[in-house]
């Protein structure tokens, strides 16, 4: 069961993302065509668990002393003026949004189910889908640019295009298709190279932005190797979700990875491996005398979905 505050985190960020596409639509003109295609959008950023856009609020607010009652009294999305964190939550979560959307494309991983629901091609058909993806890829971005502080916008607006591009889910994609065709040729290294594009290029952006805009850059050194053990940690949980667990439970297609670290490491190591990772992670959330961030690195290791 979720606490308390995670839930009003969640909450938070999904209720932000209905008003800042609600507020964004009603400054603009539109014909009558939009109606389903605003539909679609709203529908592919809604149920995700907002992990990583939870762990960037959290950093920002413990580095800031501040709480989430604090943040939202400075908002106001008629008139767009937003806090930068919250600029930086929206914009993680429109590029996560965009990816599962266009991972789950026919031409790639044809997939039909997410979190037990449709994916937004099989419910909106495909031509919608890539749409969605387009124009949640280019909000990320222009969300980014009305950041008033130019260093600060350009910083937020490099971690996040390295963690689309090449360097990140758009590398991870061409690397992705290739061992999937060419599984015998894939090594562990391979692997975490693949992944270290897909996952740890988000958690970074996630963990740094939320240091980068409490402006306690220090911490930056400090805990540079939080996000990388995460996502590694994340990653491991998911291909022993697709070995242990069925679609029923998970919400989603599952079955044996021939390129998952299971495969490579096998059940037990992939475990012990684990541990050893959210092990490592909770020495940060004690350096920041942070519950929560303790209890989103436990949450990583225990989740089932």
């Amino acid at each position: 069961m979720l606490p308390t505050w995670y839930k009003q985190y969640k909450d938070f960020i999904e209720e932000s993302l209905e008003k800042y596409l609600e507020a964004y639509f009603e400054r603009h003109s539109y014909s009558a065509g939009w109606a389903e295609f605003k539909e679609a959008i709203l529908y592919a950023v809604a149920w995700w668990k907002k992990l990583r856009a939870i762990l960037a609020l959290e950093f920002y607010l413990v580095l800031q002393n501040k709480s989430l009652s604090d943040l939202m009294s400075e908002i106001d999305f008629k008139n767009n003026n937003i806090p930068d964190i919250l600029r930086l939550c929206l914009a993680i979560e429109f590029v996560h949004s965009y990816s599962l959307v266009h991972d789950d494309l026919p031409c790639m991983d044809n997939d039909i189910l997410r979190r037990g629901q449709p994916t937004v091609w099989k419910k909106y058909w495909e031509h919608q889908a890539v749409l969605v993806w387009d124009t949640l890829n280019s909000l990320s971005f222009e969300i980014l640019s009305e950041i008033q502080n130019p260093a600060l916008s350009v910083k937020l607006s490099s971690l996040l295009s390295r963690a689309v591009s090449f360097h990140g889910m758009i590398g991870w994609q061409v690397d992705d298709m290739y061992f999937e065709q060419n599984c015998e040729k894939m090594s562990v290294s391979d692997l975490t190279n693949l992944h270290n594009k897909k996952t740890w290029a988000l958690i970074k952006l996630s963990v740094q932005g939320g240091i980068l805009i409490s402006w306690k850059v220090e911490f930056l050194h400090t805990i540079s190797w939080f996000g990388e053990k995460l996502w590694l940690a994340f990653q491991i949980k998911d291909d022993l979700l697709d070995v242990e667990w069925t679609v029923e439970q998970t919400g989603k297609s599952v079955g044996w990875e021939q390129k998952g670290f299971v495969h490579f490491m096998w059940i037990n190591s992939a475990r012990a491996k684990l541990t050893e990772l959210i092990d490592d992670c909770l020495v940060t959330a004690k350096l920041l005398k942070s519950d929560h961030i303790s209890f989103l690195v436990d949450y990583v290791g225990k989740r089932v979905k």
